[in-house]
C-alpha cells in the first residue's frame, strides 16, 4: 500500500510540474500575445497619427500655395482691402487657423487677415521666434513647419506654417504664412490616444529637438520652448540601431515604424513607437508606461492563475480523498493481516511486528499458553460454527478478565484453539492466583446457540527473562509447559528445565533428519496391495529412516516434525522421485505395470510447486499416470479447503488417482466426503484388528464400505494379518487388501522378487 500511496503523490507532483510547465508556458505565450497586440496597437496610432498629421499639413501646404499664387498672379490682390477679404474668407473655411498672412521674400508682410495689422508686426527675418522658419522656408520646396509657441493674443499654443512661392526658376517670389491652434489641429488624435489608454503622444521637429505638438502640454508650459527631444531621439536611435541593426538613415528615408523598450527619466520602462516625416521632418512618437501593459497582462494572468489554483485544488481535493481512502483500506487490510478474522484478536504477525516494544522494556513478564483441551472432538461432534462461536467466547473472556486485573496486557490468538497472552505479572503468588482464577474461568459452562458445552484448557507459562531473553525461546519453554499440561488436561504448568528433554529429543530428530537426505540415510519399501480374488494389484510406497545416532526411526516420529520444521516438502520431492523411479525400474524388468500408492503431507499440497514437480518426475519416468495413486488423510482437509479441493480436482482430471488414507479416524463428513474426488477409501487398521471380536468394529467397517460404494469408490483394508480378517473384509465387500498377512514392507530387490514368485 505504501507504494500505491507513494505513486499516487508521484502522480500529483507530476500533474503538479505538468500543469506548472503548462500554466508558465500559457502566461508566457499570453504575455508574449499582449505586448505584441499593445505594440502592433502603438504602431498603428503611430502610423494613423503621422499620416494624419502628414495629411492635415500637406493639406494646409497646398492651400497656402494656390492662395500665395493667386496673391502674385492676380494685380486685385496687390490692394490691402481685397486682399484682407480674401484671407478673411480662406480663414472661415479653415477654423483650426487663426490667422493667414502673406510676406514679401525679405520677410516684411504685406497682408493679414483682418483683426491683425500687418504694419505694426516685426518683419519676419529679424522676429526671433519666426527667423529660423522663415530662412528655412526660403529654403524649402515644402511647407515649413515653426516651432510651436504660445500666442498671448489668443491665449493659444499655435504652430506657424509657411509656405514659399517660386516662379518657374525656382526664385522665391513671396511667402504664404499661417498659423494653426494647436489644439484644434490635434483634438481628434488627442480623443484616439485616450481611447488607447496610452502615456502620451509626441510629435517632434527633427531639426532641433523641439516639441511640435505633446499630448500632456498642458501639464508643462515649457514643454515647447526647450529642445528636450534631441537627446532622446539620438539616444532612441542608438537604441534601435543596437537592437535592429536599422541606421538612422534607413529610418529617416523610409519612414519606418519602430517599437523598443526604454526606460523613462524616472526609470520607468516604457514601450516607444515611433515614425518619421520625411517630408516635414517630424517624428511621431507613442509612449506607452509598461505598467499599462503588465496590468493588462495581468488581468489574464489572474484569471489563469485562478484556474491553475482551482484545477490543482480540485486535483489535491481528489488525491486527498484517494489517499484517505487508501489509508482507510490500508488500515482494513493491516487489521485483516495482524488480526484473526474469527474473534479480532492480534495474530501471529502482529505479534512478531510489535513484541520488541515487551523485549526492548527489559521488564520481567510472563507468556501464557492457553490451548483447549480436545477442542477436534467439540468440532467433530457438533460442527464448526459451535467450535467458532466457542473460541470466539473463550476470546471474550480472556480480554474481559485481563483488561480488569492486569495492566497492558497483550493477548494473541496464536492459531487454532491456541492464544497466547503476555503480561506484567511474574511475582509466584500473584501470578498462581491469576492463573487459577482465569484457569476456573475459562472452565465455566459456555452456553452457544442454546446449547451447555464444557470444555476445559490447559496452560503453560514461562518467565522473561528466566527462562528466555527471545520470543522463539520464549514461546518454546511456554509451549512445553502446555505439552506437560495437555498430558494430564485440564492443567496449568510452568516451565521447568526438565520439561525440555522430550522437546530436545524432538530437536534431535530434526537436527539429524536435515541431515538425513545428504548422508542418504532415507529409502523407499513398498507394501503388496492385493484384490478380493488374491491377484496383486499395487504397492503402497513407505519412507524409512535409519540413522547411525537415533537407529530406526517410524514415520510417525519423524514425519511430523519434518512438516513442522518446513523440511516436508524437500523430503516429499524424494519419495516421489525414489518411488516412481524404482517404480520405473522393476515395470521395465518385468513388462507390466501396477498401481503405486505413494502418501502426500499436507505441507506438499501447500508447496506450490508440489504439483508442477509431481507432474514433470511422471513424465521424467515415462509411468502412465492412471497407474498413480496419492494417498491423503482426512485432517488434509482441516487445514486448507479451499485451496485443496481445487488442487485435488485438478490432480484428479489429470487421471491421478487419490485415495483417502485411515479413513473412519479423523474430520470428515459425508458432506464434504460427497464432494472430493476420491476413487479409494482406505480402512484403518484400527478398525480391522477388532473385526474378529467386536461386531461394533464391524459395523463401523461395514457402514464405511456402504459410504464408499455409494459414493461409487473403491475399499482399500490397511493392516490385515489373519485369514479370519481377510474373510471378513471380503464379506463385507472390501476390494482391495493390505498388510502382514500378504507381505510385509519390501525393499525394491525384495518386490522385484516377491512379484516374480508371485507370478
Amino acid at each position: 500500500m505504501a507504494i500505491v500511496k507513494k505513486n499516487i503523490w508521484l502522480i500529483f507532483y507530476i500533474f503538479l510540474l505538468i500543469s506548472i510547465v503548462f500554466f508558465m508556458t500559457v502566461s508566457y505565450f499570453k504575455w508574449l500575445n499582449t505586448y505584441d497586440e499593445h505594440t502592433s496597437a502603438q504602431e498603428n496610432h503611430v502610423n494613423l497619427i503621422a499620416t494624419s498629421t502628414h495629411a492635415l499639413f500637406a493639406t494646409h501646404e497646398l492651400l497656402l500655395d494656390i492662395m500665395g499664387r493667386r496673391f502674385i498672379e492676380d494685380e486685385t490682390y496687390k490692394n490691402n482691402i481685397p486682399a484682407t477679404k480674401a484671407l478673411d474668407k480662406l480663414l472661415k473655411l479653415n477654423p483650426a487657423i487663426f490667422a493667414f498672412g502673406f510676406a514679401a521674400a525679405d520677410g516684411q508682410l504685406l497682408h493679414l487677415t483682418s483683426h491683425s495689422d500687418a504694419s505694426k508686426l516685426p518683419n519676419l527675418k529679424d522676429h526671433p521666434q519666426s527667423k529660423d522658419s522663415f530662412l528655412e522656408t526660403l529654403e524649402s520646396n515644402h511647407m515649413v513647419i515653426g516651432r510651436t509657441y504660445f500666442f498671448n493674443p489668443l491665449q493659444e499654443w499655435v504652430i506657424p506654417i509657411r509656405r514659399a512661392i517660386r516662379d518657374d526658376n525656382n526664385t522665391v517670389l513671396a511667402v504664404m504664412t499661417g498659423g494653426l491652434r494647436l489644439q484644434d489641429a490635434f483634438e481628434p488624435l488627442l480623443k484616439s490616444l485616450n481611447d488607447a489608454q496610452l502615456h502620451v503622444l509626441s510629435i517632434v521637429r527633427d531639426s532641433d529637438g523641439y516639441p511640435q505638438y505633446q499630448s500632456n502640454y498642458n501639464s508643462n508650459k515649457t514643454i515647447y520652448t526647450e529642445p528636450s527631444s534631441r537627446f532622446l531621439i539620438q539616444k532612441y536611435e542608438e537604441l534601435i540601431y543596437k537592437t535592429s541593426s536599422i541606421s538612422p538613415q534607413t529610418l529617416r528615408e523610409k519612414e519606418l515604424i519602430v517599437s523598443f523598450l526604454s526606460p523613462s527619466h524616472n526609470q520607468e520602462k516604457i514601450l516607444i513607437s515611433l515614425k518619421y516625416d520625411y517630408t516635414y521632418r517630424l517624428w511621431t512618437i507613442i509612449e506607452t508606461r509598461y505598467s499599462v501593459i503588465l496590468e493588462a497582462f495581468f488581468e489574464s494572468f489572474l484569471l489563469y492563475l485562478s484556474i491553475f489554483i482551482t484545477t490543482c485544488l480540485a486535483f489535491l481535493f481528489l488525491i486527498r480523498i484517494v489517499v484517505k481512502a487508501e489509508k482507510k483500506r490500508e488500515a482494513e487490510l493491516l487489521f485483516q493481516a495482524t488480526h484473526d478474522t474469527l474473534t479480532h484478536l492480534p495474530n501471529r504477525l502482529f505479534l512478531q511486528q510489535n513484541i520488541h516494544q515487551w523485549l526492548k522494556a527489559n521488564k520481567p513478564f510472563s507468556i501464557l499458553y492457553i490451548d483447549v483441551d480436545d477442542f477436534k472432538n467439540i468440532n467433530d461432534s457438533f460442527g464448526h460454527v459451535i467450535g467458532d462461536s466457542l473460541l470466539i467466547e473463550l476470546a471474550r473472556r480472556i480480554k474481559a478478565y485481563f483488561i480488569t486485573h492486569a495492566a497492558n496486557p497483550f493477548i494473541i490468538r496464536y492459531g487454532g484453539d491456541e492464544f497466547v497472552v503476555f503480561l506484567h505479572v511474574t511475582e509466584p503468588n500473584e501470578l498462581r492466583q491469576t492463573l487459577d482464577t482465569l484457569h476456573a474461568l475459562l472452565n465455566k459452562e459456555y452456553i452457544i446457540n442454546e446449547m451447555r458445552l464444557l470444555a476445559s484448557v490447559s496452560m503453560g507459562v514461562a518467565k522473561f527473562p528466566e527462562h528466555g531473553k527471545e520470543l522463539d525461546t520464549l514461546l518454546r519453554a511456554a509451549d512445553i509447559a502446555m505439552f506437560a499440561s495437555k498430558k494430564t488436561k485440564n492443567s496449568i504448568h510452568i516451565f521447568e528445565a526438565t520439561m525440555e528433554e522430550a522437546y530436545l529429543k524432538n530437536v534431535y530428530i530434526e537436527q539429524e533428519l536435515r541431515k538425513a537426505l545428504q548422508n542418504k540415510e532415507l529409502s523407499m519399501v513398498y507394501q503388496p496391495q492385493v484384490d478380493k480374488d488374491g491377484r496383486f494389484y499395487g504397492v503402497e510406497s513407505l519412507v524409512r529412516w535409519n540413522n547411525s545416532k537415533l537407529g530406526n526411526v517410524p514415520p510417525d516420529k519423524f514425519i511430523p516434525i519434518a512438516e513442522a520444521t518446513g523440511q516436508m516438502p524437500s523430503l516429499g520431492r524424494f519419495i516421489v522421485e525414489t518411488s516412481l523411479e524404482e517404480m520405473r525400474s522393476i515395470h521395465t524388468t518385468l513388462g507390466t505395470c501396477f498401481h503405486t500408492s505413494i502418501n502426500i503431507s499436507i505441507k506438499q499440497f501447500l508447496d506450490v510447486s508440489f504439483l508442477e514437480h509431481l507432474l514433470r518426475t511422471i513424465e521424467q519416468t515415462s509411468i502412465c499416470r492412471v497407474a498413480i495413486t496419492l494417498e491423503v488423510t482426512e485432517n488434509l482437509f482441516i487445514e486448507d479447503v479451499d485451496y485443496i479441493l481445487p488442487l485435488l480436482n485438478e490432480i484428479r482430471a489429470l487421471d491421478i488417482e487419490i485415495s483417502m488414507d485411515d479413513f473412519g479416524t479423523g474430520y470428515s463428513s459425508l458432506s464434504i466426503l460427497r464432494k472430493l474426488p476420491i476413487n479409494e477409501l482406505k480402512i484403518d487398521k484400527s478398525f480391522v484388528d477388532e473385526l474378529s471380536h467386536d461386531e461394533t468394529a464391524q459395523t463401523m467397517v461395514q457402514n464405511i464400505i456402504a459410504i464408499g460404494k455409494n459414493l461409487g469408490m473403491h475399499i482399500l483394508a490397511e493392516g490385515v494379518e489373519t485369514l479370519e480378517e481377510k474373510e471378513i473384509l471380503t464379506q463385507l465387500g472390501c476390494d482391495r487388501f493390505q498388510g502382514y498377512y500378504f507381505s510385509k514392507p519390501l525393499t525394491k530387490e525384495d518386490l522385484l522378487k516377491f512379484l516374480k514368485t508371485s507370478s
